[in-house]
């Protein structure tokens, strides 16, 4: 048999070829000369780094003794400590006082205006503390905001403690590792993540590129996954020979992806000064890593620098309404945050760079005692470890002036609840991490908010029960004059005013921001951006409920302990067939029917008297029936939650023609966006797909250039050997698990390949 294109494969040059070829004719022969010649390439060789989980004592008992004790400082690890966190606490010191002062006011209003409406004294009290919860929060938000956004229209040149102004070279001996961390992952869009992000930053930074190392760590389990995963950085290393991209699968995926970083920081933590985490659908250009670079090597007080992912790519009408609002309202809620937090900011997981060293020290998180989802290892790990950062006296920074950071975000419904429900049961875990010793104020008060954003819609939808209540019992039994209409309708236009001002006084804030010709061009247009912003605004009346009932269902799991795992997340834009709606909001429209009965069953009720004297005292505007419209947004969510989910799962192209949801990454399409694109469909056509597990199954057995690359990945493995080697001989159908194994075993291995070669291909292992 003729070797010679696998001789090639391996590297042989054309001079050397005939000569070896004649000394190599039987696969004994080949495989012999290959097990001297070809050294393991995938991986770098490990500098092992000793990793523990931090003793943290998470006793609130212990927490509020110590508080009358004396503490040890925070101990500085480069420098003096900063000029900012004496900001940071005045600035918090004002919103929190503003908060105090409308959540006091609004209460107030609301106690004289509800007890005209003789309110049983239970249920008044109940209102009153429900709305006051909700309205802290609220009025929280808002007011930072605020004052976070007029600080941030100043920009970083008036802001002395920027990271931008001791920016510098980095120096030439560091090294960065950009780590992908995937579970059953779409492999072509990821290597294309991979692809684009390398050419900018030889494109855009050719005298750095040669620092970053590039790894797939994988924590996938089935064997068509690892096959794809593997042959695609082997594509990528053909196509980039200047380029080091290494693929490492953990045995064993444990702790998900918090347990992938430290598998990654114990086998190489000790070879690299930093880490730029990525998510599976992560992209930055090479201006924006560079920037990154350089910030965290002139302030050595940096430990984690976050960017502001945009979200792209999305078709669907769902995700493309996702991507403008976090384009048009996220910019300017990360600026306000950025001023409001300076280097106490969050980390959120991803398009960050970290600053290995105390990452290792000081962020390896511990398991939460008890089961989960209450205990074991934190989901939504990121925002603890900034945490952990601050406490150690290390800056985290979120930069949302840096360009060319981006992610793709859920297409649809299902997918988008799916994330939340997952975050919302990290953040539930976060109260564990609230009383701990030497913990930030800010970064408690981040577990708190983040944690109450989920609280609160339990607590919405108790209000809305209560103020519904409190209508129908006045309709029935009130005394009806002319103050009574005011007492009735009072509420509600307080609760209308406050819902205008804090959570529309953003988008309009926005709109102000943007509405500028040239920052709305990007958006289409001054009449493009206004329209998008309607309609999304009118697309939130009804989507806003529907969250409200599906996250408390979630939390009320929670409290059940039922848990969920971070699973992979479906990141396509495919239609949502009928079946999966009705199957995940089948019993939301349900419930809005039932709503909308026990509506109309209790207007039913009230007496005609109390209709006609209502109607008369509101001057004809007012009717018992006109009390449906007041939760028509509510109810009518809720029974249109299955259409709307299948409705906006689908692509429009005309409205995209028009530009309405239009952002300007989609109007003028960054390189490196095109480039994620163009590698996306070389790629689709170059490896195994994955929907086709006896596809991959043939590649990896039949492929002389797989064969060649991943042969050098195996070990030999007597005991797999000795299990699976007959079978694979005798020609038996091997399962998909036994697959796996034999393809990590030399000898296993080289026996599918010749087997599959001397069959003449008509042998396809597995499945």
């Amino acid at each position: 048999m003729d070797f010679t294109a696998y001789l090639r494969c391996c590297g042989v040059a054309e001079t050397d070829l005939p000569a070896l070829a004649a000394r190599i004719t039987s696969w004994e022969a080949l495989q012999d000369w290959m097990d001297r010649t070809q050294a393991p390439a995938i991986q770098p060789v490990p500098r092992r780094t000793s990793i523990a989980p931090g003793m943290l004592d998470r006793s609130w008992k212990k927490a509020l003794w110590r508080r009358f004790a004396a503490t040890k400082e925070t101990q500085e690890p480069a420098g003096a400590a900063p000029g900012w966190e004496r900001v940071v606490k005045y600035r918090q010191r004002v919103s929190l006082t503003l908060t105090l002062c409308s959540t006091l006011a609004v209460l107030y209003l609301s106690f004289v205006m509800l007890r005209a409406q003789r309110m049983p004294d239970t249920l008044l009290h109940l209102y009153l503390l429900i709305y006051g919860v909700m309205i802290w929060f609220l009025a929280s938000n808002f007011f930072k905001m605020m004052l976070g956004t007029w600080h941030a229209l100043r920009g970083a040149a008036n802001n002395p403690w920027h990271p931008q102004h001791s920016a510098c070279d980095p120096r030439p001996d560091i090294r960065i590792a950009v780590v992908f961390p995937v579970y059953h992952e779409d492999v072509a869009r990821v290597a294309a993540g991979m692809a684009a992000t390398w050419e900018s930053l030889v494109g855009q930074q050719p005298a750095l590129a040669g620092l970053f190392d590039f790894f797939l760590l994988s924590d996938s389990r089935r064997f068509e996954y690892w096959i794809a995963e593997e042959a695609a950085i082997h594509r990528l290393s053909e196509a980039f020979p200047q380029g080091r991209f290494f693929y490492r699968r953990r045995p064993v995926n444990q702790n998900a992806k918090l347990g992938n970083i430290v598998d990654f920081c114990r086998r190489w933590g000790g070879s690299y000064d930093y880490m730029l985490v990525m998510d599976a659908d992560s992209v930055m250009d090479g201006d924006a890593i560079a920037t990154l670079l350089r910030m965290m090597e002139g302030n050595r007080r940096i430990g984690i620098l976050q960017t502001n992912p945009t979200p792209v790519l999305r078709t669907s009408l769902f995700g493309r309404m996702q991507q403008f609002a976090a384009r048009l309202y996220g910019s300017v809620f990360s600026y306000s945050l950025q001023a409001m937090y300076m280097g106490h900011a969050s980390y959120i997981g991803h398009n960050a760079m970290i600053r290995l060293a105390p990452f290792i020290a000081h962020c390896i998180l511990p398991d939460l005692s008890g089961p989960k989802p209450w205990g074991g290892k934190p989901m939504s790990h990121d925002i603890v470890e900034s945490a952990m950062m601050a406490r150690a006296g290390y800056e985290v920074w979120f930069l949302p002036e840096i360009e060319g950071s981006y992610e793709e975000i859920p297409a649809n419904f299902p997918g988008f609840l799916a994330r939340e429900r997952r975050w919302m049961q990290g953040n539930m875990q976060h109260l564990r991490f609230l009383f701990l010793d030497r913990l930030r104020s800010v970064h408690r008060e981040t577990f708190i908010t983040g944690s109450m954003g989920y609280v609160a819609a339990p607590l919405w939808a108790a209000f809305l029960l209560v103020s519904a209540y409190g209508l129908f019992h006045f309709l029935k039994v009130g005394i009806m004059a002319l103050d009574g209409i005011q007492t009735l309708a009072l509420p509600m236009i307080m609760l209308a005013i406050s819902s205008m001002v804090f959570l529309f006084m953003p988008r309009l804030l926005s709109l102000a921001i943007h509405i500028e010709s040239r920052k709305a061009k990007g958006f289409g247009g001054k009449d493009k951006l206004v329209w998008s912003l309607v309609l999304e605004t009118l697309f939130s009346f009804f989507f806003s409920p529907i969250m409200m009932i599906c996250i408390s269902r979630f939390l009320w799991l929670w409290l059940k302990r039922r848990s969920i795992s971070w699973d992979a997340q479906v990141r396509g834009d495919a239609p949502l067939p009928w079946p999966l709606a009705l199957r995940h909001f089948g019993w939301v429209m349900l419930l809005g029917v039932a709503g909308w009965a026990a509506m109309f069953w209790q207007l039913d009720q009230v007496p005609a008297e109390k209709g006609a004297l209502l109607e008369t005292f509101s001057g004809g505007w007012l009717k018992p029936n006109d009390l449906i419209l007041w939760f028509f947004p509510i109810l009518g969510g809720f029974v249109a939650s299955g259409w709307m989910a299948r409705v906006t799962s689908f692509s429009f192209p005309a409205l995209k023609e028009r530009r309405i949801f239009a952002i300007p990454e989609e109007i003028d399409t960054p390189a490196v966006i095109r480039s994620v694109q163009s590698w996306d469909a070389r790629l689709r056509a170059e490896l195994p797909d994955i929907d086709h597990p006896a596809e991959v199954g043939h590649y990896a057995v039949a492929n002389p250039a797989f064969y060649v690359n991943h042969r050098r990945e195996t070990r030999l493995k007597p005991r797999v050997a000795a299990a699976l080697l007959p079978r694979i001989r005798a020609k038996a159908h091997l399962s998909p698990r036994e697959l796996l194994v034999a393809l990590g075993e030399r000898r296993c291995f080289d026996a599918l390949h010749v087997l599959h070669v001397r069959s003449g291909g008509a042998d396809r292992q597995p499945a």
